[in-house]
């Protein structure tokens, strides 16, 4: 499990490897930077899911991993728009900052549910009413993301040029509803959701 510290340089690293292929104002490059960083994101939620199964971890644990790893993909997503669309990309996207604040509060808020989990664990409880409520979330970001990842291609937004303004945060969305999907999905085959 990563520190603190850690988290804050993955965050600061998939923020910058974003931002940086958008300011070469290359579709392209900076959809294969989001692709990257939602993979290995997602990869490592996985696998730490994995390891915590198998060596027999609380069920609150469990739920907890699965809820930092989404926030860190919500907040990579709001924090890149955020800059993406302040300091990078010069033609006006009206919209940015309403994604900006829903990525932002759902960051939040899965933050907050890992923490309340793990303070239940260190106070010796294993609340079964918050792991069900964290199953009820999950699938309902599994069925959300599913929807917006069909609206990007029903509303020809993904793959989208540069001709666009909103050609960044389109691969922000596109690779980080793909990167929640697969925590959600994988988290619902866990015994922590079961």
């Amino acid at each position: 499990m990563l520190s603190l510290t850690g988290w804050l340089f993955s965050l600061a690293a998939a923020i910058c490897a974003t931002i940086l292929a958008a300011a070469a104002d290359q579709p392209m490059l900076q959809m294969a930077a989001a692709a990257a960083v939602s993979t290995a994101i997602a990869l490592i939620a996985i696998r730490e899911r994995q390891r915590l199964n198998e060596t027999g971890a609380p069920t609150s644990a469990i739920a907890s991993s699965t809820a930092r790893y989404l926030a860190l993909v919500w907040g990579w997503a709001a924090l890149s728009l955020l800059v993406t669309y302040l300091f990078i990309i010069e033609k006006p996207w009206p919209e940015w900052w309403q994604f900006f604040i829903g990525f932002a509060f759902a960051a939040v808020a899965s933050l907050v549910f890992s923490i309340t989990l793990d303070r239940d664990r260190a106070a010796g409880r294993d609340d079964a009413t918050l792991i069900k409520v964290g199953r009820v979330l999950v699938q309902a970001q599994l069925v959300g993301m599913v929807f917006g990842i069909i609206s990007l291609f029903v509303d020809n937004k993904f793959p989208r040029s540069s001709v666009h303004a909103d050609w960044a945060g389109c691969n922000i969305f596109f690779f980080g509803a793909l990167a929640i999907a697969a925590i959600s999905l994988d988290a619902l085959r866990s015994r922590a959701y079961v």
